[in-house]
């Protein structure tokens, strides 16, 4: 807990949201879920301090898992409205294995982005490339 309440890692509203989504039956309730996910996401990041650092304990290293500044901000705001703009071009995409892959390809740039150290830098990056690959392995075609 912290002064503001809890805080969600700027990138987990979108990682862990993504995992929702294959369980979700219906169109509708899928595609609120996609709408949903970048707005909660956002909100969250609002929630943050100006200068916040959140750090971990890991394998003996003390990690900066969480950064907040002016710039990571900036590309916060900015992933946040992508996810969302891209969830409402991806509305009429009934598979969801390419909404899964996206959700959480947008959360890993926001990991990205807020990454205050090398180590976690490297997870997130690495999660980025993973679900990348997996985003290009869903469109099922021989291209």
């Amino acid at each position: 807990m912290s002064e503001t309440g809890f805080l969600l890692h700027p990138a987990f509203p979108l990682l862990l949201g993504a995992l929702v989504i294959p369980f979700l039956r219906g169109q509708w309730s899928r595609g609120f879920w996609l709408l949903f996910l970048p707005v909660f996401g956002l909100w969250n990041l609002l929630q943050f301090p100006d200068d916040y650092m959140g750090v971990a304990e890991f394998a003996g290293q003390t990690l900066d898992v969480v950064r907040v500044d002016k710039l990571s901000l900036l590309f916060g705001y900015l992933f946040h409205i992508a996810a969302f703009l891209g969830a409402v071009y991806s509305l009429h995409v009934r598979d969801a294995t390419q909404h899964t892959t996206a959700m959480m390809y947008a959360g890993a740039a926001i990991g990205v982005a807020f990454a205050g150290d090398l180590i976690t830098l490297f997870v997130f990056w690495e999660l980025l490339a993973v679900t990348s690959v997996f985003q290009v392995w869903a469109r099922k075609t021989d291209q």
